[in-house]
């Protein structure tokens, strides 16, 4: 586990330059899991809006992991809505990065804890994450984290 100094919190308009980086972090790492993934050239800039929709939006939970004032991770997640089913709240993580310094430390661990315990007060009872399939990184730590294999999505250039 990460050391005491290290705390996670909902993000706000204070954190937009770093969720920014980490943003377009999250989205360079993934590109070389797979090509459809690839960034575009103004990246940054897409990254920059994209933070303060994030935090602006309510409909999305953003919390970052902040160690020494910086920002060293992040989280993001939708609640998906389907009254046709008795769990009818299935929160969706979209993102997840921690920076590679700072990794096997807890820190994603201890993202997906606090989103875990905020979504519960507003009664969602699963969870669920998002990632190319060939981000092994990701696949082993959601394993680890007790997640499952739950749904596919398969994509096909047209």
């Amino acid at each position: 586990m990460f050391d005491t100094g290290m705390i996670v919190r909902k993000a706000n308009k204070n954190d937009l330059q770093g969720l920014s980086e980490l943003i377009y972090r999250f989205y360079a790492f993934n590109e070389e899991f797979d090509s459809s993934w690839a960034i575009s050239p103004n990246a940054r800039e897409e990254a920059n809006k994209m933070a303060e929709n994030m935090i602006n939006d309510p409909n999305i939970n953003v919390y970052v992991a902040v160690y020494d004032n910086l920002l060293i991770g992040y989280i993001k997640s939708i609640t998906n809505e389907n009254p046709l089913l008795i769990n009818n709240k299935i929160e969706i993580i979209k993102e997840l990065y921690v920076k590679p310094q700072m990794r096997r430390s807890g820190i994603a661990s201890l993202l997906i804890q606090k989103l875990s315990e905020e979504i519960s007060k507003k009664g969602v009872k699963y969870i669920a994450v998002e990632f190319p399939v060939q981000n092994w990184i990701a696949t082993d730590l959601y394993k680890k984290l007790g997640f499952r294999p739950y749904s596919t999505t398969y994509i096909k250039e047209v």
